[in-house]
This record gives C-alpha cells, sequence and structure tokens, in this order.
C-alpha cells in the first residue's frame, strides 16, 4: 500500500472485506429514522467513515512503529488485515521497558482518536451523515483500544503482560509462555460470552464477539507456534538443520526410472534434479502424483519437477529463523545455496525432526 517512516505498509485482501463491512454496519445505522439521512448521505457518510477507520487502525499500527524505532528496534512491516493490524518488530534488542512502552501505545493512540471523533461527532451535529460516521467510528476506536488492552498475546495487552512478567522473572520464554496461555483464555472466554449472547438474547453482537474470540484463539496459537519455532531455532543456521545434497536425479530420465531407482517405501522424498550439470528444479511425491501412472515412463523428471525460484534459495549461513518466516516459494522447501551451488534441503521432514512433531506426510 506504500511506505511509511521507511516500513511498507501490507495490506491483507481481507481489509477489503472489513471497509465494506464498515461502511454498510455504518451506513444501515444512517438509515435509521432518528439519523434522517437520505440514501445518498448515509451512503457518502458510510464511505467516509470506513475509510477513516482503516485510517485509525493504520495510525495505530504506525504509532507502534514511530516508539518502537525511536527506541532502536528495526520494524519490518506493518500489516493490516480484517481484524485489525500487526507491526512485525525486530525482537532481537528488545528489553522489557521497551517492549511496554511499545506496547501500550497503541491503544493510548485508538483512545485519543476515539476521544476525539466522538468530541468532533458533537460539534458537526447539524450534519446527520458525518456525526453519524464520526460517532461510529469513535466508539469503534474506544472498543478497539479496550479490546487490544485485554491481558493476552497477541494482543497489546499481552504484551504489556509479558512486559511486566518479563521484568518480574528476568525470563522473556516463561513471560511468553504465560502471555500466551492468557490469550487462548481470553479467547476461549468471548467464545463463551458471544455463545451466552446468542442462545440468551439472540443479539447478533453474539456471532461478533464469537469471531472475535476465535480469532483470538487462533492467532494465540499461531503466536504460540511461532515462540516454539523461535526456541528450536535459537543460534541455530540453515546449514545446521539442512539434510546435505549428495546426489540428484538427471532432468532427461523418465520419471519411472526415477521412481524406481530413488522410492523407498510408500512415498518419492524429495529429491533434487539437474539439467546441464545445474540444479533447476525438486522432485517428490507431490510432483510424481501429478503425473497420470501411464504416462511415468514416457515423461521426463525435467517435465514434472518443480522449478526452484529466488523465493527457495538462501544461503547457507543464514539463520534457521530468518529462512522460516520468509514466505514460501513454489518448491516448497528452503533450498541451501553456498557459492552459488545447491548444498541441501529443508522440507517437513526436517522440521518435523527439529520441533519433535510427528511428521503425517513422511
Amino acid at each position: 500500500m506504500g511506505r511509511i517512516l521507511g516500513v511498507d505498509v501490507i495490506g491483507d485482501m481481507s481489509l477489503i472485506a472489513l471497509g465494506v463491512m464498515l461502511s454498510w454496519v455504518i451506513y444501515l445505522e444512517l438509515r435509521l429514522p432518528e439519523s434522517a439521512s437520505s440514501p445518498t448521505e448515509a451512503l457518502i457518510g458510510a464511505s467516509v467513515g470506513g475509510l477513516l477507520f482503516l485510517g485509525t487502525v493504520l495510525a495505530h499500527e504506525v504509532s507502534h512503529t514511530a516508539v518502537a524505532q525511536r527506541r532502536g528496534i528495526a520494524v519490518k512491516q506493518i500489516r493490516l488485515m480484517i481484524f485489525g493490524g500487526a507491526s512485525e518488530l525486530e525482537d532481537g534488542e528488545m528489553t522489557p521497558q521497551t517492549e511496554l512502552a511499545v506496547a501500550i501505545v497503541g491503544p493510548i493512540t485508538s483512545a485519543v482518536l476515539g476521544g476525539t471523533l466522538l468530541a468532533a461527532s458533537s460539534v458537526l451535529s447539524g450534519v446527520a451523515a458525518l456525526e453519524g460516521a464520526l460517532r461510529f467510528v469513535g466508539i469503534a476506536n474506544l472498543v478497539l483500544a479496550v479490546f487490544n488492552l485485554m491481558p493476552g498475546l497477541p494482543l497489546d495487552g499481552g504484551r504489556v503482560l509479558r512486559a511486566i512478567l518479563w521484568r518480574r522473572t528476568g525470563s522473556r520464554d516463561r513471560a511468553t509462555g504465560t502471555a500466551l496461555r492468557v490469550g487462548r483464555f481470553a479467547g476461549l472466554a468471548l467464545v463463551g460470552t458471544g455463545a451466552f449472547l446468542v442462545l440468551n438474547t439472540g443479539a447478533a453482537l453474539g456471532i461478533w464477539v464469537i469471531l472475535v474470540g476465535w480469532f483470538l484463539m487462533r492467532m494465540a496459537a499461531a503466536a504460540a507456534r511461532t515462540h516454539r519455532l523461535e526456541g528450536a531455532t535459537r543460534g541455530r543456521s540453515v546449514g545446521q538443520l539442512m539434510r546435505p545434497i549428495t546426489e540428484s536425479v538427471p532432468g532427461s530420465m523418465s520419471l519411472s526410472d526415477a521412481i524406481d531407482m530413488y522410492q523407498i517405501g510408500p512415498r518419492l522424498r524429495t529429491l533434487v534434479v539437474s539439467v546441464d550439470d545445474r540444479i533447476v528444479g525438486i522432485l517428490g511425491q507431490l510432483e510424481v502424483d501429478r503425473i497420470d501412472a501411464q504416462v511415468r515412463s514416457t515423461t521426463a523428471v525435467a517435465a514434472a519437477m518443480t522449478r526452484i525460484g529466488p523465493a527457495d534459495v538462501v544461503d547457507v549461513n543464514t539463520t534457521l529463523i530468518e529462512a522460516l518466516q520468509r514466505e514460501a516459494g513454489a518448491a516448497r522447501h528452503i533450498v541451501a545455496t553456498s557459492d552459488g551451488r545447491v548444498v541441501g534441503l529443508i522440507g517437513h521432514a526436517e522440521i518435523a525432526e527439529l520441533l519433535e512433531f510427528e511428521d503425517p506426510n513422511g
């Protein structure tokens, strides 16, 4: 979407849904008899309100970025999505005091914006559509501030809780684990509250509360996986986890011959494919399954392989956590290189072994 404070602002496709949904809700409110807005006025007010709310969400995230940068913390990007946003920070130089300052400024920004918009709506009481839009966005920001202060990761309140526990215990890992558990409990509590509202009052608000609670639980679970991954990869490089490449499959070989020669057990382990003595692709069970069994004897490996692209390749000395947090390429593997030469692969099996998970796909 652009850059603010030197940081890329990324808009998730769900952001469009959020803008349309909020505009529709504002439109319906402005069309209530007490609002006395015409369809045209309501449409204009709803459009302004929807865009304004997205702007306040961006301001919330920019406040995190500004404080982080002022305290020497690098910010990778700002991502906006349907339930708000996230500023992705480099935590390497983080301290409890810095985390507390970075986390708390977001809810404070939303609260200040909410109060300011409510005050502005009272001043513009003569313009029904604009007054209603400002009032709605103001209230939404106050709700956002309160919601974000819930003491569970990955919300701002969870980061505040982690900062406090980190300072008291001296252990960021222990503080993170506690804040993540609180986050999952908070999400579960919201789901229960929403279900109570739906069953006892039939309020549509209950459905929204259930969705927010479910989303919070999902976010807390994802944050827990990331935390575990960070612990498992700390101090390790790609070269320490990769499966070394000792041989490659010639691209000119038939697919059936490659299966006969390299498959051990029910699935073909991922192999690298070479053409003119240069590794250019990978061949695994997924690539085999794409080709009908009747034509595998006449299909060259090069025609069946998935070509390795720039997004798949990392240097062998890259830290594991950096490599694993990259956006996945078409090859679905981390292809490790040294001096421009492919030397290893990291796939599901290697990551499963790292995390001591059972790998269902082999």
